[in-house]
């Protein structure tokens, strides 16, 4: 039987380093470039730091469940939420998120891994799931980026 925790950890060690891998490599006349045209101003910068909330705020909500805590309150307003964070992360420079980024996914790596697979089956409100397990609030967690990342390479 397959280390499903331990598959879950080295999948967010992967798509971690996809995300480092794609911020490092942009040129300075990329890091303005608007992801979101009709939806938003978000440069790649606003992105990572977006990335940066986004870690913290999913590490925090697997804990709180792992925990036995109820996750994300009912009332919760992931825009506004997402809105507020990349205006504060967003003072920051790319070579700090980047760091930071990486430091919150390593300890989120951590935690994952120290996991049993019947943790996995704890049950907590997700923002954007809705009532889940925690498995499926992990793979959430990388799947989200995944698809910014998608998002993001097709305006460069």
């Amino acid at each position: 039987m397959p280390d499903i925790p331990q598959a879950l950890a080295n999948r967010l060690r992967e798509e971690g380093d996809r995300v480092i891998e794609f911020f490092k490599h942009l040129t300075r006349d990329q890091w303005g470039v608007i992801v979101y045209p009709q939806k938003s101003d978000w440069s790649m910068h606003h992105l990572l730091a977006h990335f940066v909330s986004s870690e913290i705020g999913r590490k925090e909500l697997i804990l709180n469940v792992y925990n036995d805590g109820k996750g994300a309150p009912t009332d919760f307003e992931i825009d506004h939420f997402n809105k507020q964070e990349v205006e504060k992360f967003s003072a920051e420079s790319n070579d700090d998120l980047l760091n930071w980024f990486s430091q919150e996914r390593a300890e989120l790596i951590e935690q994952v891994s120290g996991m049993s697979p019947q943790d996995l089956n704890r049950i907590g409100n997700d923002p954007y799931l809705g009532e889940v397990v925690l498995l499926e609030m992990i793979r959430l967690t990388y799947r989200h980026l995944q698809i910014h990342l998608r998002d993001a390479r097709q305006f460069l």
